[in-house]
């Protein structure tokens, strides 16, 4: 049974061993054994933090010599792969202007020319192309008639015709405001490839990657390379989407290694490349372009004198 003087005696012992701690704290900061401890801790901590920033140096410089070889060495990889080849750029305008430079520099030093560049609104909607379609394009036989069910098949397959085998600015034009940001060069003339770059948002509606579909399959079908490309920091990836219409694709754009796939992409090889879970491999295979050989100059061999 507990008793007061079980309780009195316990709280004497609680007592007694605060005191006893005070004691013993006092002690060891009077023989300096925590100051001590305390002085090893931050210098451990002080070495810790010296080497992090240490390393961090060291891959900063690592960072900006990679950099450098692969700027330097860009042109001697690419120079002349896709030479004399028209290309159509397609371009989100989420994705900015800087990476249509990018990809513009990459194909201007492999050889190949940029024709045209098409700006697209990332958030159109799909109602209000059909009603600009409808109103602005009535008299025309093509879209006359046609049902909202299959609009969007429609304008996918007249904008690859445009695009892509230099079919002129009408629909463009139409669409411009509400489907079109901008255009920009020459819209009459046959190119070699599109290249379409994407930056869709989490929440961008799904009716976008439906024209882009219809858009895609439709570049194929006249017989003209499709290439799909977005960056690395892209909020939701579009890759799936060049896959799921067997159009090779490049996820890292915004780095000279996915500039360099690019490249080779355009210049026929095939895949997903990039850095993201979809790629097959980081970059093609950095194949030599064949040659023909030149026929062997015919030796001449000199005349010799007849002995006299």
């Amino acid at each position: 049974m507990l008793t007061w003087r079980y309780h009195l005696l316990s709280l004497v012992a609680v007592f007694l061993a605060l005191g006893l701690g005070v004691l013993v704290g006092i002690s060891l900061s009077d023989n300096g054994a925590v100051e001590a401890g305390r002085n090893v801790l931050v210098s451990d901590i002080q070495r810790d933090v010296d080497d992090l920033r240490a390393q961090n140096n060291d891959l900063g410089r690592e960072r900006a010599t990679n950099i450098r070889f692969q700027d330097d060495s860009f042109p001697f990889i690419v120079g002349g792969r896709i030479q004399g080849k028209r290309i159509a750029l397609i371009a989100s305008a989420a994705a900015g202007d800087d990476i249509q430079r990018q990809l513009t520099s990459a194909v201007h030093a492999a050889g190949g020319q940029i024709v045209s560049t098409t700006v697209l609104n990332p958030g159109f909607d799909l109602p209000a192309v059909t009603a600009k379609v409808k109103a602005d394009l009535k008299s025309d036989p093509q879209f006359a008639g046609v049902d909202d069910s299959s609009l969007t098949s429609l304008v996918g397959h007249q904008l690859a015709k445009d695009i892509s085998k230099g079919g002129g600015v009408k629909l463009l034009n139409s669409l411009q405001g509400v489907l079109v940001d901008s255009l920009n060069g020459s819209y009459d003339i046959p190119v070699d490839a599109v290249v379409v770059i994407t930056r869709a948002n989490d929440d961008q509606t799904p009716a976008y990657s439906d024209l882009e579909k219809f858009f895609l399959l439709n570049v194929k079908d006249l017989g003209v390379m499709a290439v799909g490309a977005e960056s690395r920091d892209a909020p939701r990836s579009e890759i799936p989407l060049f896959q799921s219409v067997d159009v090779s694709s490049i996820d890292n754009l915004d780095s000279r290694i996915g500039q360099v796939s690019v490249v080779f992409v355009l210049s026929g090889e095939k895949g997903a490349f990039g850095v993201k879970p979809t790629a097959d491999l980081l970059i093609p295979i950095l194949r030599t372009p064949k040659q023909t050989a030149a026929p062997a100059a015919a030796t001449t061999v000199p005349a010799t004198t007849p002995a006299t």
